[in-house]
This record gives structure tokens, C-alpha cells and sequence, in this order.
């Protein structure tokens, strides 16, 4: 489903299943993130996993830690990049592809994955925080069986940042 971006802040979530602050990046680029911005994403994703919470009416239990994984993050960095150009917010891309088949092209091989994306919020601290209090991007972050994750931003020519989160449990 692909939701056109209207409001200041938007969120979308997608699951799927087989068998701080950010450095500001520049507004025309989807350039690799710098390991400063890997870092803030890393202790912002695990400082909200480290805590028990309510995900709407279901309750978590504290996740481990996820570990960044490049070549989600290429993946995560390419479809910001493709909703910052069309301005649209979604987990389809303008080509029709689908997470499913990001995590396939990225080469990696995942048993359980899902995406939150979102548009408006200024930095990663304000994006994980709106995902958080939102039910389904909640349990997409708590959800134990995810290890690694690839997070990016992009910007919008009229300077909205699109934000995405990929979060995989690797085959077996």
C-alpha cells in the first residue's frame, strides 16, 4: 500500500514472514551514513528494546540487541531515497518492488522481516519515538526474533526527511 504524504508526520508499517539526533545528511543525497550517524541509530534502536513495553495491548518483554547490517542499510538508504524523490510514503517502491524483494536483492537471507517507515519527523530520535507509540511499529521493534536492522534517511527537495527501518530474523 502506498499512502500519499499529506501531514507533517506520517507513518507507515509492513511485516512480512518466509515458511538523538541524526548528522544531518544532504537533502539531494542518500550518501552512506556516516558510522557516527550507525552508532546513534544503533543505541537509539537498543535503548527502546532494552526496556519491557506495552505495544498497544500486547506486552514485550526486553529484546537483545540488533546489530546494523550493511547491506540492509544500502537497502533501508535506496527505498528513502525512492519515496524522497516521488514524495510518496510506502513500502511499495515506484518500481513495484516490495520489502521482500529488497531484502532479496540486498542478498540477504531472512526467515522473518519487517519495515516502518515514516516522513516529517527531524531527526532519528523523533522517527523511533513516533514508531514506538504507534501499536504496530512498536511490535516491529520488539519483536525478539529480529538480530539486525538497516536504518536511512533522505531528504525531499522541499526538505522533508522519509525514514526507513528494515528489521530481518535470518534464515536458519
Amino acid at each position: 500500500m502506498v499512502c500519499r504524504w499529506l501531514l507533517g508526520l506520517a507513518l507507515v508499517s509492513l511485516v512480512g514472514c518466509a515458511a538523538g539526533g541524526v548528522a544531518p545528511i544532504d537533502r539531494h543525497t542518500s550518501a552512506p551514513a556516516p558510522q557516527a550517524e550507525e552508532a546513534v541509530w544503533e543505541s537509539l534502536l537498543n535503548d527502546a528494546r532494552r526496556s519491557p513495553r506495552r505495544c498497544g495491548s500486547e506486552a514485550f518483554d526486553a529484546a537483545p540487541a540488533l546489530v546494523s547490517d550493511d547491506a540492509l542499510d544500502e537497502a533501508a538508504r535506496q527505498h528513502s531515497r525512492d519515496m524522497a524523490d516521488s514524495g510518496e510514503l510506502g513500502h511499495t517502491g515506484s518500481r513495484g518492488e516490495d520489502l521482500s524483494d529488497r531484502i532479496a536483492a540486498a542478498g540477504v537471507s531472512a526467515r522473518a522481516w519487517a519495515e516502518n517507515v515514516a516522513a516529517g519527523q527531524p531527526d532519528a530520535q523523533a522517527a523511533i519515538t513516533s514508531w514506538l507509540a504507534s501499536s504496530g511499529h512498536c511490535r516491529n521493534l520488539m519483536t525478539p526474533e529480529f538480530e539486525a536492522y538497516g536504518a536511512a534517511v533522505a531528504h525531499a527537495e522541499d526538505g522533508t526527511p522519509f525514514w526507513t527501518l528494515i528489521l530481518v530474523a535470518p534464515a536458519d
